[in-house]
């Protein structure tokens, strides 16, 4: 067998960054389309330490996860562990490995990683294995795909120990533990292994779910087609409707603008000349239109922040004063439902380095969601407190209204989504207002969540980082 070391020398452990996460996936879809073209039933190319095609900066770990995982596909994966257990026992075999000790060496020789005999009894075996290179660079599939090495340690054991032993794996790495772990017990002498089997009952038992696989393959292969031009024909429309959606945005907030303008210069040259009716009917012509504004505005926001093309502005700011502006463009529709409006504020809260006025948007839209889903004679409470530790402000929006079931927490403060349960028929948000308010958070640095349930009120908050000393 090869020299331990020099397997150890040739191919060290290689830790994965979050940058190879797209190379991955790229070298998925290589090694897939390989597959294809060759022999589909390679399985010494699986664990071959050559890989001429994908160059020589890819971790021989990763590359062997996916050529495991292309296999696996191909074959499907029962036939593809079935396939590998037996490559194994035949390996074992033919290189002559004969009892734990030998199992151990041959894993290392074979650059799988450095395995450990944990427990050892004449009826079980535990064996663990540190950094195990065979699907530890795979994504998370929910089984392991070691099937090669339990066939090593099943019959490298059975023909050491004299009897036959199966071999499970309990745990490993790459569904997320730091070690592989297997077990091998005693079997009860009536299961079938390698060697009862005849050579041409093997060879057609594993050609005829071959062919089957095979016919699958093709499927699978057409089917992927189609959902790559699928996803292609998904991905212009998306763009399509994002220009047709950012031309007319922009289109109208102009003439909107204007409009806005020419009322408030209206409202100050008849300031005394309008009866209190009148004045109250141009203010609310006011306030519609500012809050049109200010969707269009969230709207072009969410989509600037999304590509990173907008920056903050931040000033010095006391959070007394965000709420108190706040509140006072929620006001009038507040009084109109006769709600309840309470502000609270901890005495002595620093002041926070922030963009004032997206962080008094997004107090103005919590605000306007908790006013257009709390009943009239509603209670509508503001606060503000500083974290025990110190390390952040946060800031909730709590009401009495209709609550939001608790499946939709998840989705509430997706772009565009529109949650309408069956025992509601309002909506309980277009979902750009709460969008354009987790994007603002995050981008300071905060976190922002609703505590909710249909019939009890909601509450929304938000944390906003003390800028430090």
């Amino acid at each position: 067998m090869e020299n331990s070391k020099d397997a150890s020398e040739l191919h060290p452990t290689i830790e994965l960054s979050e940058a190879l996460k797209e190379e991955a996936l790229r070298i998925i879809n290589i090694s897939l389309e390989e597959a294809r073209t060759q022999h589909p039933l390679d399985v010494p190319g699986i664990f071959s330490f050559e890989r001429p095609t994908l160059g020589p900066t890819v971790p021989i770990k990763l590359y062997r996860a996916v050529r495991l995982l292309a296999f696996r596909e191909l074959l499907g994966s029962n036939l593809s562990a079935a396939m590998l257990n037996v490559a194994g026992q035949m390996v074992a075999q033919r290189i002559g490995i004969r009892g734990p000790a030998d199992v151990i060496d041959a894993l290392e020789d074979f650059g799988v990683g450095k395995g450990t005999i944990k427990e050892q009894t004449d009826d079980h075996l535990v064996i663990s294995l540190n950094e195990c290179a065979t699907c530890s660079g795979a994504p998370n599939i929910g089984e392991p795909l070691c099937h090669f090495e339990s066939g090593i340690m099943s019959a490298g054991l059975s023909a050491g120990l004299g009897t036959e032993f199966t071999v499970e794996e309990t745990r490993c790495w790459g569904l997320g533990d730091t070690t592989c772990l297997w077990v091998a017990r005693r079997s009860d002498g009536q299961s079938k292994t390698l060697k009862d089997l005849e050579p041409l009952e093997m060879v057609a038992i594993l050609a005829g779910k071959a062919a089957t696989a095979l016919d699958t393959a093709v499927t699978i292969r057409e089917k992927n087609r189609l959902i790559r031009e699928a996803y292609h024909e998904l991905r212009q429309s998306e763009r399509m409707k994002k220009d047709l959606i950012d031309m007319i945005v922009h289109d109208m907030r102009t003439p909107l603008s204007a409009a806005i303008s020419s009322m408030l210069t209206l409202a100050e040259m008849t300031k005394s000349r309008l009866s209190p009716q009148e004045e109250t009917v141009l203010q609310m012509a006011i306030h519609g239109a500012q809050t049109l504004l200010g969707m269009i505005n969230d709207l072009l926001d969410v989509s600037k922040m999304e590509s990173n093309k907008v920056a903050l502005h931040k000033t010095p700011t006391r959070v007394n004063e965000v709420l108190r502006e706040a509140i006072s463009q929620v006001e009038i529709l507040a009084k109109r439902k006769r709600l309840e409006l309470h502000r609270r504020v901890q005495r002595g809260l620093p002041e926070l380095e922030i963009d004032r006025d997206r962080i008094v948007r997004t107090v103005v839209n919590l605000l306007s969601n908790a006013v257009r889903h709390t009943p009239p004679g509603g209670r509508i409470s503001v606060e503000a407190n500083l974290t025990a530790d110190k390390s952040s402000v946060v800031v909730s929006v709590s009401d009495t209204g209709e609550g939001i079931p608790k499946e939709y927490h998840a989705r509430i403060f997706d772009k565009f989504v529109q949650v309408e349960p069956q025992w509601s028929r309002r909506k309980l948000s277009t979902g750009l207002g709460l969008a354009f308010c987790k994007l603002v958070v995050e981008a300071h640095g905060g976190t922002i969540s609703v505590e909710s349930e249909p019939g009890c009120g909601s509450t929304f908050t938000f944390t906003l980082p003390v800028r430090s000393s």
